[in-house]
């Protein structure tokens, strides 16, 4: 697992994904679904990217098909190049992204950036937008008629109008990625399929590189050394989980910790409507369209949430604390789990929980469970129109930043230059304090291009295996959403309403301020307040992409 990447990103991209979806149905822009615009109804669909994996270092245990990620206990020793040829051409390149870590030190004092601009040969130059600022920033950048940076990155957040402007305004990649012209870009065409499909086209066309995000969405983190000593099975039944959850509430601790946002409430909703059987989002049937939250799958997911506030099984006023604290609850141990974006599986959390337990994640407790799989991505890379040979250049940035775990190129990107950011031993990395202040969080150069993540948490093996051993568990019944990489324009134009709706139903119902029956008239509300609109949407489109 990367473990450079931030747990605040993570959380607004694996997690933000299932969340976004819940509510509005679909993570892109959208316009009206009927062969025009950015729909891809009565379009002539460019192919997906063909997939050509990377050849690399022999993993300790392989991923599969399902989504299962290949796990490496160790670095590997040896390391592969691979991009051959000159990147770039000593040219200015601009860039937009989004950030979730302190801003950059300027580029003539930090010696990552210089390291980056050196190996692709181009005058990086970035504008980093704080992640409070982001969506703010980029209305503004779509609205203005100014200059475009070369390189602009999207990320999940539904953004009004986005693949409006990306269609009228950013390059037409798809006689440079479609089918076998991504062999060109070897780096990303070891980009899965799933996240070309995330992302989606627009207009019928492929216009961005994706950043892949593991199958695996929103996931229940568990304290295994507290249940362990509490004699609590990893597979268990919904009896089991809610009798587990008691047992681990008593002397100022709790068996389960509840973030104020909506994302955190709507994660926790996911893994027990998942645990009982619920579709993912949406289900594709007979042509039409059916939200998940209509279902009686989710209603009994919401009736455990429920159960387990009458328990006093959820940490007091979690309504009123930031998600931040109960992650914090969860690192020191005053609640046995919680609900997170997969990608907290980092080092970064094993670092804060500093040895005080076993880090795990928890099963789906039912017999029939669908878990539920991300989107596939946290966002996307377009490029602004340009000729063809500066469109080329640009994916050779892309290509070189997406190179895969185990080759040079992933090293310079990932950890920075040895001996400087850091050494390794026979553990494998060891990051430095330079490593601190200069990286690809600070300067956000994984979200330029990043490869296929992997299982690797040096130090740690055994929660390693155990996270491998989780994917093996859950993968093979996990469900992806029928909405993702669709485009609806309710979804976009009204999502903030429909959110709203759902986000505070789940909270009225789970902590008792409404009775469980009211749950039907607020799925009737949110379908008045576009949802039927998005499902009649939502179902052209897939029509259009199958």
């Amino acid at each position: 697992m990367d473990h450079t990447i931030d747990r605040r990103a993570l959380v607004k991209g694996a997690l933000g994904v299932a969340a976004a979806s819940l509510l509005t149905a679909c993570g892109g822009g959208g316009s009206s679904s009927g062969g025009g615009g950015v729909s891809n109804a009565g379009r002539s669909l460019t192919p997906w990217p063909a997939y050509v994996p990377f050849d690399g270092p022999k993993p300790d245990v392989p991923g599969d098909a399902s989504g299962v990620q290949p796990l490496y206990l160790k670095y590997p020793e040896t390391l592969v190049q691979s991009v051959n040829n000159a990147v770039g051409d000593g040219s200015v390149v601009k860039a937009l992204v989004v950030s979730f870590a302190a801003p950059p030190k300027p580029v003539g004092e930090n010696r990552y950036w210089q390291a980056i601009n050196k190996a692709l040969n181009v005058d990086l130059q970035v504008t980093v937008v704080p992640d409070p600022e982001y969506g703010q920033k980029m209305t503004t950048l779509m609205a203005s008629g100014s200059d475009l940076p070369d390189i602009i990155m999207f990320t999940n957040l539904a953004l009004p109008h986005a693949a409006e402007f990306v269609q009228a305004r950013c390059a037409d990649l798809s006689e440079f990625v479609g089918g076998d012209a991504i062999k060109q870009y070897p780096n990303l065409a070891n980009l899965p399929t799933h996240a070309w499909k995330g992302m989606g086209r627009i207009g019928g066309k492929i216009y961005g590189i994706p950043l892949e995000r593991p199958k695996p969405g929103n996931s229940l983190f568990v304290n295994r050394t507290a249940l362990q000593e509490a004699g609590i099975p990893k597979d268990w039944t919904a009896e089991q989980y809610l009798a587990a959850m008691k047992e681990l509430t008593g002397g100022r601790k709790w068996g389960v910790g509840w973030f104020k946002t909506l994302f955190g409430g709507l994660s926790a909703a996911a893994f027990h409507a998942g645990s009982y059987g619920a579709p993912n989002t949406w289900s594709a049937a007979g042509g039409q369209f059916t939200s998940t939250i209509a279902t009686p799958q989710f209603e009994q997911g919401l009736e455990m949430m429920r159960k387990l506030v009458e328990a006093k099984a959820y940490y007091p006023d979690s309504l009123s604390v930031s998600s931040s604290d109960m992650q914090s609850y969860f690192h020191n141990g005053t609640v046995a789990s919680i609900h997170d974006g997969f990608g907290s599986t980092n080092l970064t959390t094993l670092t804060k929980i500093n040895g005080r337990f076993e880090l795990d994640l928890g099963r789906p407790y039912g017999p029939r469970a669908t878990p539920w799989q991300s989107a596939g991505i946290f966002g996307y890379v377009t490029f602004k129109k340009a000729p063809a040979d500066r469109i080329r250049l640009l994916l050779r940035i892309s290509d070189y930043l997406s190179a895969p775990f185990g080759t040079k190129e992933y090293e310079l990107a990932n950890y920075g230059v040895e001996g400087e950011h850091f050494t390794k031993d026979a553990d494998g990395i060891k990051t430095t304090d330079l490593y601190a202040q200069e990286n690809n969080s600070t300067l956000p150069t994984r979200y330029l291009g990043q490869a296929p993540t992997v299982i690797h948490l040096p130090g740690y093996p055994d929660v390693a295996k155990a996270v491998h051993d989780w994917e093996k568990a859950i993968l093979p019944n996990s469900v992806a959403s029928p909405a993702d990489g669709l485009r609806s324009a309710t979804a976009v134009s009204k999502g903030a309403q429909m959110g709203q709706i759902v986000g505070d139903g789940i909270a009225a119902i789970t902590f008792g301020r409404k009775p469980l029956s009211a749950w039907k008239d607020i799925v009737a509300q949110w379908r008045q307040a576009g949802g039927d609109q998005v499902a009649d949407e939502l179902a052209k489109e897939h029509a259009a992409n199958q």
